[in-house]
């Protein structure tokens, strides 16, 4: 019987190869920390038994995955208002709507086309324990939202910037939309807001396996051209190159796949490719229905 230092047994025990809600499972090895030891049959027997589960747990994800598609709601376009947050915070919200009441393809103005602006003015409810990104959409845990024609959202006015969606009014008598309660997820967070080169290909396998997991959308942070800048990845293809957006061709690699992302341009989702948030993104949140 051998033994490796306890540093190494740590370092096995920390290898995920499955995530179920907010914990993460891991591989069951008879790891004695107090001992820090950990016994085997032998160190080829382990890198054996390692590396065949590593590449299991690789090949376990499906090439793509496109069932939220459907559910997402056409994202309006925020301009130079500096909403985001909010954008990706009610569209979120918008998708999980549509999913749970099985409202597909909904249209511009639809049932559960919200307005921004309540995710902006709307008092915090939960901000305990939470990074700030996570915060705007625990708003909607009111158990409601404000549609769009009743409070209308415009960040963009033709070729004019407008701020408007800042301007605070009176909402509480307003008519409500009843929505479902969510909860956030939080990934990872790499760095600050505006960090770059500093994720690698086990996010973006992360994010892929948060998707199929929690069936529901994941919140990103990510570098805009110096700006930090928060959408939605609603799903992915490996089989499909994605845009390569603000990208070198070196920094975009060799183009193995693509996240569907949904950000605050005026249309329902567009292609980018994985090493966009490669290279590009720092943190990621699950946002799911809470049960």
């Amino acid at each position: 019987m051998s033994f490796i230092p306890v540093s190494s047994c740590l370092l096995l025990y920390g290898v995920s190869f499955f995530q179920r809600r907010s914990k993460k499972f891991y591989i069951q090895i008879d790891c004695n920390a107090s001992l820090g030891k950990l016994k085997l049959l032998g160190m080829k027997t382990f890198l054996k038994t390692f590396f065949l589960l590593y590449s299991f747990s690789a090949l376990a994800l499906p090439a793509k995955y496109t069932e939220l598609l459907p559910f997402v709601q056409e994202a309006p376009d925020q301009g130079k208002s500096n909403t985001c947050l909010y954008v990706a915070s009610t569209g979120a919200m918008e998708l999980l709507a549509n999913k749970k009441n099985n409202v597909k393809e909904p249209r511009p103005y639809g049932e559960y086309d919200l307005s921004e602006s309540f995710a902006i003015h709307a008092p915090t409810l939960d901000s305990n324990g939470k990074y700030f990104w996570e915060v705007p959409v625990l708003k909607f845990n009111r158990g409601y939202g404000i549609h769009i024609n009743d409070w209308p959202y415009e960040s963009w006015n033709d070729t004019d910037p407008n701020n408007s969606a800042w301007t605070f009014r009176q909402w509480v008598n307003l008519p409500k939309v009843t929505l479902p309660k969510v909860e956030t997820i939080p990934l990872f967070v790499k760095g600050n807001r505006w960090s770059t080169n500093i994720l690698n290909n086990s996010h973006v396998e992360e994010i892929k396996q948060a998707l199929i997991t929690h069936k529901s959308p994941v919140m990103v942070n990510y570098n805009d051209n110096g700006y930090w800048h928060v959408i939605l990845i609603v799903g992915y293809n490996d089989n499909i190159p994605g845009y390569c957006y603000e990208l070198t061709e070196k920094e975009c690699g060799e183009r193995k796949g693509s996240f569907f992302v949904r950000d605050s341009f005026g249309i329902p989702y567009e292609l980018r490719d994985y090493d966009w948030f490669r290279v590009k993104g720092n943190a990621a949140f699950v946002v799911k229905e809470k049960i």
